[in-house]
């Protein structure tokens, strides 16, 4: 009976023992924050979030085929203050922008900055955003400094709360304009009008935000059909 004991103490602590280095893995402790610049703008780029790029670093030593992927911000920035301190692989990709053909090899430490530069789709440019009675009057150009794909969709969107894109919005004004020749879109100035419904007006005094949203697609190119955006506007109901 004691030989019988003694075993069973023996095994306990042992189990104990091995219980213990199970947390004796460091947690990690390197982090990383950049922002991604449009060419044409020379300003974080608009998108959305999740759905707007992603950033891919591959750490040195391991397979290129499992990177640490994490979504950018709706602002162009990004930041991960959970990956492991080590030399990195760093690519932004899968946004509504020219692939960026050199990755940046980067020692990451305790806080390191990264910076990209993209070129869009396209660009949003000279927005106005006039509210009136029940509705909301949206002026603006679509720019390019690179052909790539057809501009198949351009759309106005209003929301009730300051995250406005094509996945998050409460009203829409969109023109399909795949039967439109890029070189007449370029060169035209748009007009949308967003119009208060019976279900859902546009309350004076009350506080919605806007943005413009253009999507240029085909065989090949865009497969994830990113949105470019013009920045999110705020605007009071008179």
């Amino acid at each position: 009976m004691i030989r019988k004991n003694i075993f069973i103490l023996m095994f306990v602590i042992a189990a104990l023992i091995s219980c213990g280095k199970i947390d004796n893995y460091k947690a990690p402790n390197g982090g990383i924050y950049g922002k991604v610049t449009d060419l044409m703008t020379n300003e974080g780029i608009q998108t959305e979030e999740p759905n707007g790029f992603n950033i891919k670093m591959y750490e040195k030593g391991w397979s290129m085929n499992t990177p640490v992927t994490f979504a950018g911000k709706p602002d162009g920035t990004f930041e991960n203050s959970f990956i492991f301190q080590n030399e990195y692989k760093v690519i932004a990709v899968e946004g509504a922008f020219f692939p960026i053909t050199d990755t940046a090899v980067v020692k990451v430490g305790s806080h390191t900055e990264v910076n990209f530069s993209v070129m869009p789709f396209v660009s949003v440019t000279n927005v106005t955003v006039t509210p009136g009675s029940n509705k909301v009057t949206v002026v603006y150009n679509i720019a390019r400094n690179q052909v790539g794909g057809k501009i198949t969709t351009r759309k106005s969107m209003l929301s009730r709360v300051s995250t406005c894109n094509n996945s998050t919005n409460d009203l829409t004004a969109s023109t399909t304009t795949s039967s439109i020749a890029d070189v007449t879109l370029l060169a035209t100035q748009f007009t949308d009008v967003i119009n208060g419904t019976t279900a859902f007006p546009l309350v004076s005094g009350k506080t919605y935000w806007v943005r413009v949203g253009v999507l240029a697609t085909g065989s090949g190119f865009n497969s994830l059909s990113r949105y470019n955006y013009s920045k999110v506007f705020q605007i009071t109901m008179p």
